[in-house]
């Protein structure tokens, strides 16, 4: 029964390096660039393939009420498809929150123009919570900036989380019971 137990602890400890690791790998993710948000086109210099992901900084929250939406094209006109990101996952880059809201994957480096249309139809505000934006104004689009970085994919970052969540309890039970023989 003991080495049952010390077995899961060592599962734990697997599960929470595998995590640790994917999310060290998320936080040290590149900055591609930063930018104002305008309408007017943007050419972004994209010197790997990989997945990217497309954030508002200085916002907690991001909405579409109408036809706001981004289009990004490589130098010979194919259109890139943009994806929501779903959660969409929050953080903070020189003390300004950001908030991950698309993804994308680049199969072949190099030049790619980012056009925003209907900047008008987007509504941004500072906080998540329903309660406290239902009292907050827009911030305008003008105050917002946009970055482009590298970026994991939502399934290594869930699992990363999950494994981090399971890993430390297995660790803690498994380890705990099994060199303490509480069932013994």
């Amino acid at each position: 029964m003991q080495l049952t137990f010390i077995f899961i602890g060592i599962i734990g400890i697997l599960l929470l390096i595998y995590s640790i690791r994917i999310l060290i790998k998320s936080s040290k993710n590149k900055s591609v660039a930063e930018f104002t948000l305008e309408s007017e086109s943007k050419e972004i210099q994209l010197n790997s393939t990989g997945l990217y992901s497309l954030c508002f900084l200085g916002a907690g929250f991001v909405d579409n009420q109408g036809k706001f939406g981004a289009e990004l094209k490589s130098e010979n006109g194919n259109l890139i498809k943009l994806n929501k990101t779903f959660p969409n996952y929050r953080f903070r880059k020189n003390g300004k929150l950001g908030l991950e809201y698309w993804h994308f994957e680049i199969a072949q480096s190099g030049k790619y123009i980012l056009t925003f249309k209907n900047l008008n139809d987007l509504i941004a505000k500072h906080s998540m919570l329903i309660s406290k934006r239902m009292f907050q104004k827009k911030i305008s689009p003008n105050n917002l900036k946009i970055l482009l970085k590298e970026t994991i994919s939502t399934k290594n970052r869930l699992l990363s989380i999950v494994g981090l969540v399971i890993g430390v309890n297995a660790v803690i039970w498994g380890i705990l019971i099994g060199l303490t023989n509480a069932f013994g």
